[in-house]
């Protein structure tokens, strides 16, 4: 699939942007119901997410809109949206400035029903970056050790996700589990080299921080 941008940020400058954060119904025929609403108004929707931890009969979501050819003030079609009874709208995200949107309604950012933070990676880079620089060996011995106790909290969270859907065994765990929520979490490609139970070796791909370790 390539790139995929999270960032919950629009920049389309000269243009109309409107945000919501809502819940949908799980059924199939929500989400056209939704679309038909907005396209029959001339409002293209600009970005959309939904984040169901677990999904129930409604899933939360969050969407950006862009209302400048909209035919209809953009509140009557929020009725209209409701109307459906496929969504309910919780709160809406104004622009920070005409063309610029940020999400500041969501929160706390969760990511597999765990507390999330985004880092971007000018930030992470120079981060390491910087503790190399001012602490030399030991600072590359604290970015050793802070990978180390980073994994073992990953490992305890693919563990819990995998008892759910019944995967019991270590290295199933480590190939259908840790190994996609690698790619997942924005760290990098990563691909099992060899594996038994008492350890392994894994090849990362992409990712200026890391090397193939056991």
């Amino acid at each position: 699939m390539g790139e995929f941008d999270l960032s919950r940020i629009l920049v389309w400058p000269k243009r109309k942007l409107i945000g919501v954060t809502f819940r949908l119904k799980a059924r199939f025929e929500a989400l056209p119901l939704v679309t038909a609403v907005t396209s029959k108004h001339s409002v293209m929707t600009a970005y959309f997410a939904s984040s169901p931890a677990v999904v129930g009969e409604d899933v939360p979501g969050i969407a950006f809109f862009d209302i400048t050819d909209a035919d209809t003030p953009f509140s009557i079609i929020l009725s209209e949206l409701e109307s459906t009874g496929m969504v309910k709208i919780l709160e809406i995200i104004e622009p920070v400035a005409e063309g610029l949107l940020i999400d500041n309604i969501s929160h706390p950012l969760t990511a597999g029903g765990e507390r999330a933070i985004i880092l971007r990676g000018a930030g992470y880079r120079d981060f390491v970056k910087g503790i190399k620089e001012q602490l030399d060996a030991a600072g590359k011995l604290f970015l050793y050790f802070e990978g180390c106790e980073m994994g073992k909290g990953y490992g305890k969270l693919h563990r819990s996700i995998a008892k759910a859907v019944g995967i019991k065994d270590p290295i199933e765990i480590c190939r259908r589990v840790s190994l996609p929520a690698f790619q997942w979490a924005g760290f990098g490609r990563a691909e099992i080299i060899q594996i038994s139970y008492s350890g392994g070796t894994v090849a990362i791909y992409d990712s200026s921080n890391a090397r193939g370790r056991r």
